[in-house]
């Protein structure tokens, strides 16, 4: 709730409204009503007593001005009924002129004290919502994330307490004090320097066409500053709006900070990436690239001397190794533009059979010395995916299974559709991965000190880029068990069909 701002003297924040005063008369009529019913059962002297109860009435639930009126009507209620001679204001009786004179100044004390007691209750009641809305105010400044929340609860309190035009500034790369949120933009000046609306030590508002400035300070540091159109600020209006932009400050300071450990923490995280992206490419690169420069080196050398057997045998390394080097490469740039977010999708009706074919084709020099069994359901239908990467996370996943697995282990890739959903695994008999790393092993850079990376080394990219694909297709992937418990499984999903405009 924003806090209702008021520099208006006491009298005037009790100003009462018509109603008030008629009910002042309301209450008059009732009093005199009940002493016509019961002035036959009691003196005159004591019906006094009912006009008076009918004024603390008023002065309790009203004011000041209220509660004389009822006093002045009750004092000449009373006289012109039920004083004689009746029906006049002549007091024939020196007695009725005491009653009289003593009802009009108990009335008048009475009321006087009932309206301060209203009055002090009231002043009670808004210093503890101001105190109420301060804290509530406090709070949404403590609990802003950013510096735009913070700017819009500051704009909002002061649009509804004054409601005036109101804008903040906050300073440009050059200092300037730019206009960052408000009201109304256009109406605010465009530009201010800090420098013309206070100096250094000094917080105090001031004027400048028309719009009062107030800075937003901390620890004497300037911060921006806050435009209210109008006249100056007085009275209670001041002191408070000081205190709401000394508030608004610090949780400017604190987004600001936020901001500056956040950026701090990136750059960490850029250079702890680069880092460990270098260490692992330069050794999965330099393997590969050993392997050909030996083999090529070993034929321009000694090619004569090599058997046909021999020399055909150092060109499939060299074919080997140069695909192996391609597979990196390849990695890193899908890593890219998964990374950049410019990996675009582009769909086609596509054939699993293809998509296996094709992926175990790139592999079929690796996979020598592996069995290899391919399982796919009959009734398995056309994919809507770009079949490139869907083909590329299936090589990754078979590179994986490869680089874990024991001399002439088994090799499952298998696929099946279940519940409206294709699922696809790639199953190898190497020592498995624990059950706590299984959703870590598709981070980047990530490698398990245990299990099926054990002491062997890659660049932790390719499950990495196997689930940023499949995550594209608005599908999942998953490390389980292998069959029987023995082994791994990666298992992907993705959905049949073509999805849904939108999705």
């Amino acid at each position: 709730m924003p806090i209702a701002i008021d520099n208006s003297s006491s009298e005037h924040l009790f100003t009462q409204k018509p109603m008030a005063y008629a009910g002042a008369i309301l209450i008059v009529l009732v009093s005199a009503s009940l002493a016509f019913l019961l002035h036959r059962l009691m003196p005159h002297a004591n019906l006094s007593l009912l006009f008076l109860t009918g004024v603390l009435i008023i002065s309790a639930r009203t004011g000041l001005g209220p509660s004389l009126v009822a006093s002045v009507l009750s004092f000449l209620t009373y006289n012109f009924f039920f004083t004689p001679p009746f029906y006049t204001f002549d007091v024939a009786d020196d007695g009725d002129v005491a009653t009289l004179v003593f009802f009009l100044l108990m009335a008048a004390i009475a009321g006087n004290l009932a309206a301060r007691m209203h009055r002090e209750m009231m002043q009670r009641h808004l210093s503890l919502q101001r105190i109420s809305n301060l804290y509530e105010f406090s709070r949404r400044m403590s609990s802003a994330a950013d510096t735009r929340e913070v700017l819009d609860t500051l704009v909002a309190q002061f649009a509804h307490s004054l409601d005036r035009p109101v804008a903040v500034y906050l300073p440009d790369e050059q200092g300037i004090a730019t206009p960052r949120a408000g009201t109304d933009l256009s109406a605010a000046p465009p530009a201010i320097d800090p420098r013309q609306a206070w100096t250094t030590g000094n917080a105090e508002p001031v004027l400048r066409d028309g719009w009062q400035l107030l800075p937003l300070i901390t620890d004497r540091e300037p911060l921006g500053l806050l435009a209210l159109q109008g006249d100056a600020l007085d009275g209670e209006q001041l002191p408070l709006s000081r205190s709401l932009c000394e508030q608004a400050a610090i949780a400017l300071h604190r987004t600001q900070l936020v901001a500056d450990l956040e950026q701090a923490r990136l750059v960490s995280e850029t250079e702890q990436l680069r880092s460990a992206l270098l260490s692992s490419v330069s050794h999965d690169l330099r393997t590969p690239l050993a392997s050909i420069i030996g083999s090529t080196t070993s034929l321009l050398e000694y090619g004569d001397n090599f058997s046909r057997e021999d020399r055909t045998e150092l060109l499939e390394t060299v074919v080997e190794e140069a695909q192996r080097l391609d597979r990196h490469i390849q990695n890193l740039l899908d890593m890219t533009r998964l990374g950049q977010g410019t990996l675009t999708l582009r769909r086609d009706w596509v054939d699993l059979h293809d998509i296996f074919s094709s992926a175990t084709e790139r592999m079929r020099d690796p996979l020598k010395g592996w069995p290899l069994e391919i399982a796919i359901a009959p009734d398995m239908p056309l994919l809507w995916v770009h079949g490139v990467l869907i083909e590329q996370a299936l090589v990754n996943l078979l590179d994986n299974a490869l680089r874990f697995s024991p001399a002439n282990g088994r090799i499952l890739l298998s696929a099946a559709f279940i519940d409206g959903q294709v699922e696809i695994q790639v199953c190898d008999e190497g020592p498995g991965i624990p059950p706590e790393e299984r959703e870590k092993i598709f981070d980047m850079f990530y490698t398990a000190r245990q299990g099926d990376r054990g002491n062997r080394q890659g660049t932790g990219l390719g499950l990495a880029i196997v689930r940023g694909m499949i995550l594209a297709h608005g599908g999942g992937v998953s490390a389980e068990d292998g069959p029987n418990g023995r082994g791994t499984c990666i298992r992907i999903r993705l959905p049949a069909g073509q999805p849904e405009p939108g999705e």
